[in-house]
């Protein structure tokens, strides 16, 4: 049995992701001065439509996660071994494209002396809003969507983490041209290896958890690696 719906329920997973690529875009345009700005602004945008569209009830899906402690402990070392694969093919075979270093996250942006400011702020962006908006967009929106896209029907009427042939590949590839070129080569096996954790979890927190592990742990990585300092070629993964 299907639920009739008001509207299509579309603006609280395109709505964060599209206030993300907005400001990302205005964050190239604007000069360097900017960049602590646009840090905040990258995460507020997003972060304030997630609460917004929350509040509302528009995310049953998120109501209805079950945080199991042993469960969330898996997600998250899931996350970290992930966050190895995404780094280690770059670290060991020099021949895989990657931007210039000069393109890297600069935690100086700001001065020396807020360089743990600036780290805190772009932790809190990367590693727990952009995995919710991103996962909300890609594994409750996409994978759903694309399901009934070709007939008449409401995606928010299908179950989360139904597989499907069409839903599985639709997500590896929307998530993977949501990223820069370079980065295909890990970010392939990064989805479908979450996509198959989705499908065994079933809970809109498994993604999210793993997601953040992974974003969390790059981070940090780098930031040892690198004592903080810009320019070191680590960066770009940031």
């Amino acid at each position: 049995m299907t639920t009739k719906r008001e509207g299509h329920g579309w603006w609280p997973y395109l709505g964060p992701y599209l206030a993300f690529l907005l400001a990302a875009q205005l964050g190239s345009v604007f000069p360097d001065s900017w960049d602590p700005a646009m840090l905040i602004i990258k995460a507020a945008l997003p972060g304030s439509l997630i609460l917004y569209f929350a509040m509302r009830g528009d995310y049953p899906e998120l109501r209805a996660m079950k945080f199991r402690p042993g469960w969330a402990v898996l997600d998250l070392l899931l996350g970290v071994v992930l966050a190895v694969q995404w780094v280690g093919p770059y670290l060991l075979i020099e021949a895989l494209p990657r931007p210039d270093a000069k393109d890297g996250f600069n935690p100086q942006m700001a001065g020396e002396q807020m360089v743990f400011t600036i780290l805190a702020m772009r932790m809190f962006g990367y590693a727990i809003v952009t995995p919710v908006f991103e996962e909300l967009f890609i594994r409750s929106f996409v994978m759903r969507y694309a399901d009934c896209y070709l007939r008449s029907g409401d995606f928010r009427n299908i179950d989360i983490a139904r597989y499907t042939l069409r839903s599985f590949w639709s997500t590896v590839v929307i998530f993977t041209i949501s990223h820069a070129f370079w980065e295909w080569w890990v970010a392939i096996p990064w989805v479908i290896a979450t996509n198959l954790w989705f499908y065994l979890r079933k809970d809109m927190s498994a993604p999210i958890l793993v997601h953040a592990s992974t974003n969390a742990s790059i981070l940090i990585y780098v930031t040892v690696m690198t004592d903080g300092i810009p320019g070191h070629p680590l960066w770009v993964f940031v």
